[in-house]
């Protein structure tokens, strides 16, 4: 999630917020209509539940948030306070400073939703590991790559290699 247009990249101080468990969304939200610059990166991901295979989007910081303020004009108590904010993280009793280029890369990786654009460029012969799935932390190499971007693998399972299919944002290097 972004509160910010993909041409509004903002240089000003970044710092990082510790969510609530469960209430990022939340958080998100009500710093966004507060006029807080907010950014939370977010991907996609899958879990099975009740049999079914469901997609979701997940932060790709899980329970963290960006958001910036005016460096002449702080507003960090009313972002600590915030329903959905568990606290700031601070350095030295002040809110740590986030470098604005590293949120601005990550801002130029996320679609306009604040989805991270997954890379495309996987090669065959390079190993990767799945993300999510049944079998989800197992390392396979890439056989090919199809123009529908989907990857087939060859995953070593009890000595012999077996051949799977995904699509490519079920795997990362």
């Amino acid at each position: 999630m972004r509160a910010l247009s993909q041409d509004s990249f903002i240089d000003a101080p970044w710092h990082l917020a510790v969510c609530r468990p469960n209430q990022g969304h939340i958080a998100f939200r009500n710093l966004a209509k507060a006029g807080i610059d907010v950014f939370m990166p977010r991907h996609r991901t899958s879990r099975r539940w009740r049999g079914r295979l469901i997609e979701s989007l997940q932060p790709v910081f899980g329970g963290y948030l960006f958001f910036s303020s005016d460096p002449t004009a702080p507003r960090w108590h009313q972002v600590a306070t915030t329903p959905g904010i568990g606290s700031l993280v601070k350095l030295g009793g002040r809110p740590a400073q986030v470098p604005s280029n590293i949120v601005t890369n990550l801002m130029m990786r996320c679609d306009s939703d604040g989805c991270l654009i997954p890379s495309a460029d996987f090669q065959a012969g390079e190993t990767v590991q799945l993300t999510c799935g049944p079998f989800a932390g197992f390392i396979a190499t890439i056989e090919k790559v199809t123009p529908e971007r989907r990857i087939h693998l060859l995953l070593d399972m009890l000595g012999r290699a077996t051949s799977l299919t995904v699509p490519d944002t079920m795997v990362a290097r």
